[in-house]
């Protein structure tokens, strides 16, 4: 059987460029209104289950794109922690800390933000999220999350490593589709949107 995967990216939320993994802030009005603008494009679409990430601005998503829609949020949809880089521009935390951006760069799955979390933690509760959605009940899911989760859930789904996941860009208020069989996903679409 198929399932058919919408993987929703929260709006904007006025920090643009600072990393905000952890950091629980809201959409800004632009954020809104990009989500807004998506409601015409889901109305026809009959979802069976919505799920999203517990952090405020997906939570906004989740309900400014489908109104009156029960959600089901789940932790292990959260971005990752990325410490005391938290709340700074690439340029400022490669001024900071050139050493670990160059650590970072390598993809070391045992990486750890500092103070933040480590990819290979990131990456298990990633694929216990997938797990769960491929395992659900639902035909049609929409999952409100963020930039680094879907470009994780991307490679989970697709079956190909999740060092890859960097290769995609996926856009604030945008969304990607994906076609789940037994054997993997299949990309149907990719940055969508008005």
């Amino acid at each position: 059987m198929t399932k058919k995967l919408i993987l929703l990216r929260h709006g904007e939320t006025g920090l643009p460029g600072k990393y905000i993994g952890a950091s629980d802030v809201p959409l800004s009005p632009e954020g809104e209104g990009q989500i807004a603008a998506l409601r015409g494009m889901f109305g026809h679409i009959g979802i069976d289950q919505l799920i999203a990430s517990p952090m405020l601005r997906c939570r906004q998503s989740a309900e400014i794109a489908f109104p009156g829609r029960p959600i089901e949020y789940d932790e292990d949809l959260r971005e990752i922690d990325f410490g005391r880089w938290e709340g700074l521009t690439f340029a400022e935390i490669e001024k900071s800390d050139p050493e670990l951006v160059a650590r970072w760069a390598e993809w070391s799955p045992e990486f750890c933000f500092p103070e933040g979390e480590r990819i290979v933690d990131f990456l298990s509760r990633i694929g216990a999220a997938g797990k769960k959605i491929e395992t659900g009940s639902g035909d049609t899911i929409c999952i409100v999350a963020h930039g680094g989760v879907i470009r994780a859930l991307i490679c989970c789904f697709l079956r190909i490593s999740a060092d890859k996941a960097l290769l995609f860009r996926v856009d604030k208020g945008k969304f990607v589709t994906i076609d789940l069989f037994a054997e993997g996903g299949v990309l149907t679409g990719f940055n969508l949107g008005v």
